[in-house]
Order: structure tokens, then sequence, then C-alpha cells
């Protein structure tokens, strides 16, 4: 038999991760829950020993090949070396040989896990970052998740968006039409005496996301209007942070905005970031706790709740499922650098797309999709005039 113990914030989370990581035919060995409040749980799983490819792409030989692997995981995303080093240190010490569960044990050891609440009440998330972060659309992801489980119920969603973002009229102006979208009631706070009194509005149950200004943290005037935010009530500051930076720059960002006092990192942009390790810089630098990665732009696509394993899965090249982005074969050579590109004759006929059955299996997807939306949204109104919100990309 083969055990493991799964740490979690509930008895319920901690036995989905042991379904996730060990797959149904896990035996539930022991469960353990905290009896002091926001201790969590923990559930020790078993299964048999068995060659199962599916149980894990990255099985490992033995201990050594394992944290080989972990070390050039964490180097491949750009991790920090001391960071790395510790990461492989607690990989060695839970002597696991699969390596995502090797990695997913280590990230759990150094890190700290706390998925945003999925339901109305408690206090309001104000969310802060650099300029192009995603904040916007991030605050509409996170009520949307609340507005569709009400929608369900054919009941109005208590949430509440406020922009509290006087510099960029067209960020009010997005979260005001995201919030008529959603059903969800929205308050304009162009400083902290109007957030203390929209806040001040708002219900005890109620779902509140306040949208920030885009903030240079090495300004300190931007700086101290974020902190001034802060303290207009009790709230939780989230960072947002885009991936695919520098890490060291990631680091230090996460650390000037400690002033405003984030508990929770958000992750933005993985669909077009592939070097993960400047998440895992900000996240120790800056002492937050993982929460949430988007994944796409698209409002509808939401975010996905982090854990140790899923992150894991993230920072491991084709595990659970996912795979690398598929490359489009060039139709010609390139250019060598500095040759001037060659203007097409205005008479000479632009060469044919490919057909579709040429394109590699995920373009060809995301093709199709792209012309179903295009065909709905052709069809969606009456009115073509009419001006509407898009839950599209965002500037954020």
């Amino acid at each position: 038999m083969r055990l493991k113990s799964f740490h979690a914030d509930s008895l319920a989370a901690a036995l989905a991760l042991a379904r996730e990581a060990l797959g149904a035919d896990a035996i539930i060995v022991a469960t353990h829950e905290e009896e002091e409040p926001g201790r969590g749980a923990r559930v020790t799983a078993a299964i048999e020993e068995r060659d199962d490819p599916a149980l894990s792409d990255w099985e490992a030989g033995d201990r050594d090949a394992a944290l080989e692997a972990v070390m050039e995981v964490l180097e491949r995303h750009g991790t920090p070396r001391a960071l790395t080093d510790r990461l492989v240190q607690a990989a060695a010490d839970s002597e696991e040989l699969d390596v995502s569960l090797a990695l997913a044990g280590a990230l759990d050891r150094l890190f700290a896990f706390r998925p945003l609440p999925d339901a109305a009440g408690g206090k309001p998330l104000m969310l802060i970052g650099p300029p192009g972060g995603g904040k916007t659309v991030t605050c509409a992801k996170i009520a949307a998740r609340l507005a569709v489980a009400y929608e369900e119920r054919d009941e109005p969603p208590p949430v509440v968006l406020i922009g509290a973002d006087p510099m960029r009229v067209a960020a009010m102006d997005q979260l005001k039409a995201y919030a008529e979208r959603l059903g969800a009631r929205f308050e304009a706070a162009p400083d902290a005496a109007a957030l203390g009194e929209a806040l001040g509005r708002c219900g005890r149950r109620d779902l509140v996301i306040i949208d920030t200004p885009g903030c240079n943290p090495y300004e300190l005037e931007e700086l101290a209007h974020l902190i001034e935010l802060a303290a207009a009530a009790e709230l939780e500051p989230v960072l947002v942070l885009a991936a695919g930076r520098d890490a060291e720059e990631a680091a230090d960002l996460a650390t000037a905005f400690r002033p405003v006092e984030p508990t929770r990192l958000i992750a933005t942009g993985l669909d077009i970031a592939h070097r993960l390790g400047a998440l895992l810089a900000a996240a120790e630098a800056g002492r937050l706790a993982f929460c949430e990665a988007s994944r796409s732009p698209r409002i509808a696509e939401g975010l996905k709740p982090l854990n140790p394993l899923s992150l894991a899965r993230l920072l491991l090249p084709h595990a659970g499922g996912e795979s690398a982005p598929a490359s489009v074969p060039a139709s010609a050579p390139a250019a060598a650098p500095g040759d001037p590109a060659e203007p097409r004759p205005r008479d000479e006929a632009a060469p044919p797309s490919p057909p579709d059955d040429a394109l590699p299996d995920g373009l060809r997807e995301a093709l199709e999709a792209a012309r179903s939306r295009a065909f709905d949204e052709e069809d969606d109104t009456d009115e073509p005039d009419a001006p509407r919100p898009r839950f599209g990309r965002g500037d954020g």
C-alpha cells in the first residue's frame, strides 16, 4: 500500500485533493479536522502499488531522479536559485517518488493556499496591483461566479462592484457595464471617504469587490492612495499579478506592495505565459497565499482555485492532461535578419489559407470556437447599432 497525506482548509477540500491525486481507487485511511478554527483538515489516503501510467506521466524510477526532475522543472520556470533549493529540499523530505506529488508536497510546505470565498458575505475584497494585470476583468470573474449560482435560483445576486479607479474613466465604465450584465450593484468611490460611504451601504451578506487603479508601488503618492483606500474599512487587499515577469522583478513588486498588506495572490495571464517562477518568487517575497489563477481573458472562463497539486501540474509540462501549445508550421522560410520584406505585386493573389484539416488539433478547435462566437454575436441582437458590454478581453 502507498500512503499519502493531504492538507486543506476543510475536510471536503482535503478529500477532493486526495481523490484528484490518487484517483477513485484511493482508500481513505484516516481523517482529522482541527478543533481550532482556521487550522484546516488532514486526510490520509492509500492506494495499491501498481504500474499505472494514468497515475502520473512523471513517475520517476528512484528518489534521486525525482528530485532531479523537480529541480529541472523549477529552473526551466526561472525560479530563483535560493527558492529552488528550498523547494527541492522540501521535496526530498517527502521521500515521494512521483514527481508531481513530490513537487506538490514541497509547494504545500513552503506556501499557503487559500482560495477566494465562493459564497456571499465576508470581508470586502480590494484588488490591487500594477497596471495591466487584469484587475477589472478579475473583479467581474469573481462576481460572475456567485451571479451564476443565484441566476439558477432566479434571485438577484448579493454582489456589489465598487469602482475606486478615478484615474481611468474607461475602467469605471467597464466595471459598471459588467455589473449591469451580471445583475450586480455598482458603486463609484473616487477616494477613501467615498469608499467608506459606499461600503457603509453594503449589507453584511453582500460579496463586495473593489477595483483600484493600476499602481506603480515605487511612486509613493500612488502607493499612499492605495493605503488610504485599504484603511477606509475592514477589508482584504488581494494582489493581482500577471505571470511571465522576471522573477526578481516580481519579487520586488510584491515586496513594494506589502505596505498595503495584501494577503493573497491572484495569478493572471497564464494563457500567454509559460514561465511561472515569477509567481513563486512574488508569493514568497510578499508572504502571500496562492488563491486563484486566470488562464483566459474571457470572463466566462472564470478563475481556477489553486492548491498544491494544481499548481504543481501547471509547473510540470504535459501534466494533468495539459499539452504544450501547438506550433503552426511555417509555409515559407523566414527572411534572414536585415533582409527587406519583399512586397507582393498588386495583381498577385494572396496564397490560399491552409484547409482546417491541415491545422494542428488545438488550433483547429480554437478556430472553430472563434467562428462559432462570431456567428453567435452577429445573431445576438436585433439592434446592431446598440452598444453593449462585451465579455471579452479587458484592460484590467
